[in-house]
């Protein structure tokens, strides 16, 4: 048996479920208030027979305890998995040639030891400078302490010290990155003389430390090396705090420091962290997806990127920018439009909230789209009254527009470029040099041009045991690149196989799946690349997307149909105004299923 089929047999869904939610277990369907939305009445139902869950609200979520747990806790599948592994007493084996990571759980205790020492230090005489450094920024030492605030000592007393009378063994601070061993064999505190700012990952455990010098001695900001619990290109700063707000809002802010963070979240912006630098990068992306993708139902999430505008730091967040925009282009996106907000008067985050908090909310809900303010601050960087500067500017931004999913959006792209260029939108793509399209495939058979026959297509629907409409799909997007712009747009709620959705999804964020694998684990990866391999019938171009397209239609159908299934069977349940509730909701279903029959979805 597979593991995921193993674990999830195992699993007593409404047990897991339990653990989150307060369940009415007095009927044969346990049901509760569902934990993804806000509402006064329960419509979150487990089918315990089955292993499945829905809900009948506004956001109608759906899936298996895998699924459950991975959107309750914002773990990746293999996380999940290994979870529920542990919870079952599934020993999961090691990877082949690939040793396990070694358990954080002594790293994580070294890190809440190190906090508390920190934050004593901060109360005690020798903390009382840092106390009104803090003060001249607004923060008191209530505040200080409610955001993980301390002060690394510089003298005789030293973390190091303390850890010691704690019985914490050196190496595990040194490999929680506490502490470092100098050239004569001693040991020294990473961080002295310092203001020091817990790091917690959205689980809420603290994973590492950030620094900031007192003195005015360089470097500004120190962070925790990389350990086996702190990864700074992964983290976003503030997550644990921002979670909540970001899923129900849709939307995130990010900035570049703490500080910004903390004046943020003080002043009652809750869906802001922070990115520990100017740069954004791709795995940030995909935590700001899976959060700010997965409140209300259908709805875009909206990454608002709040940098630094002054002057000296303009070059760093064109860069940054630009690097966005190339993480987008390669998949890291999951449904989201990233926008670029700047607030004014060339203030960083942190001061322009203490000085005009409704001034920096301004700021936001005025936030332009990433490419729209990429093509405005490009255009300032060439002499567009000569040829030379025209060519250059529209060169630079070629790239960008060829990235864009939506014929729509390119269109639009094209033309705002040859406004501000001053020239024809015909002339403009003359002088740009077009990208040569590729087919990236994980599998290197050669296709054969021809047409697929309803035998064909059926074989190949039937030769595996789970899903066989997911698994075609899924081994058509995954061998044919230019296939991506006719799924990646479908709602992964559409496949029920637990395995299969987290698999499209993590196509949804990424062209290169090898990249991948560990968030994927060792089951999902081996399955990924089996449909990677797997034989299709012989079919040109136009056939092959009229397959994925018909692939996307019959899942929407199953699904739709499913929804009113089990809408059916609830109402069977219900009466009086929990019954018309349900009918009222059932009318967005039954209107989308009607729109699949008569091929208007």
């Amino acid at each position: 048996m597979a593991l995921v089929d193993e674990v999830k047999s195992r699993s007593d869904i409404v047990q897991v479920i339990s653990d989150y939610v307060d369940l009415d277990t007095s009927s044969r369907q346990p049901k509760a208030l569902c934990p993804f939305h806000s509402e006064r009445t329960p419509s979150f139902v487990i089918y315990p027979d089955t292993g499945n869950w829905h809900c009948f609200g506004s956001c109608a979520e759906g899936g298996d305890v895998i699924s459950f747990l991975m959107k309750q806790e914002n773990l990746s599948f293999a996380e999940a998995l290994e979870n529920l592994a542990n919870r079952a007493g599934i020993k999961i084996e090691e990877r082949n040639n690939e040793p396990r990571k070694k358990p954080i759980t002594g790293l994580i205790e070294a890190n809440e030891i190190a906090a508390d020492y920190f934050l004593s230090r901060l109360k005690a005489p020798m903390g009382e400078e840092t106390q009104a450094y803090l003060a001249d920024r607004g923060i008191d030492i209530e505040t200080a302490a409610r955001r993980g605030m301390g002060l690394a000592p510089n003298g005789m007393e030293s973390l190091s010290g303390h850890l010691k009378t704690r019985n914490v063994k050196a190496s595990t601070a040194r490999d929680a990155g506490l502490i470092a061993r100098t050239s004569d064999g001693s040991w020294r505190d990473m961080f002295r003389g310092r203001l020091t700012i817990e790091i917690r990952d959205a689980r809420d455990r603290i994973i590492g430390f950030g620094a900031r010098t007192l003195d005015g001695s360089e470097p500004k900001y120190l962070n925790t090396p990389q350990t086996d619990a702190f990864d700074k290109s992964s983290v976003l700063y503030g997550l644990n705090w921002a979670a909540e707000s970001i899923r129900s809002s849709n939307e995130a802010v990010v900035v570049e420091g703490y500080m910004d963070v903390i004046a943020a979240h003080e002043h009652g912006f809750t869906n802001v962290v922070a990115s520990m630098g100017t740069a954004v990068t791709g795995l940030q992306l995909d935590a700001l997806a899976r959060h700010a993708a997965s409140g209300k139902a259908g709805a875009t999430g909206v990454v608002i990127l709040c940098l630094d505008s002054d002057e000296a730091g303009e070059a760093a967040t064109m860069r940054a920018l630009e690097g966005v925009t190339v993480e987008l282009s390669s998949g890291h996106s999951r449904g989201i439009e990233v926008k670029v907000a700047r607030p004014d008067g060339g203030k960083d985050p942190d001061e322009a909230i203490r000085s005009d908090p409704d001034s920096w909310r301004g700021s936001l809900n005025e936030a332009v789209a990433l490419l729209d303010y990429m093509i405005d601050a490009k255009s300032k960087l060439y002499n567009l009254d000569s040829g030379q500067g025209i060519a250059g500017f529209a060169n630079d931004i070629a790239p960008m527009i060829y990235n864009v999913p939506n014929d729509y959006d390119r269109d639009r792209y094209w033309l705002s470029t040859a406004r501000i260029a001053g020239v024809s939108e015909q002339r403009l793509k003359t002088i740009v040099d077009r990208p040569r399209g590729t087919s990236r495939r994980l599998g290197n058979r050669p296709r054969g041009a021809g047409s697929i026959s309803p035998q064909q297509a059926s074989a190949a629907l039937e030769s595996s045991t789970g899903s066989p409409l997911e698994e075609h799909l899924l081994s058509l997007i995954l061998q044919m690149d230019d296939l991506r712009e006719h799924a990646i747009a479908m709602p992964a709620e559409f496949f029920h196989e637990s395995d299969n959705r987290a698999l499209f999804t993590a196509w949804q964020s990424s062209s290169n799946l090898g990249e991948l694998s560990d968030e994927l684990g060792e089951d999902l990866t081996k399955k990924m690349h089996r449909f990677a391999e797997r034989e299709l019938p012989p079919s040109d171009q136009a056939r092959l997307i009229e397959d994925v397209t018909q692939c996307v239609m019959r899942l929407r159908e199953r699904h739709f149909r499913r929804i009113k299934k089990l809408e059916s069977e609830q109402l069977k349940q219900l009466e009086g105004e929990e019954a018309q509730e349900l009918l009222d909701r059932s009318l967005h279903p039954n209107e989308n299923l009607r729109k699949v029959m008569t091929g208007r979805a």
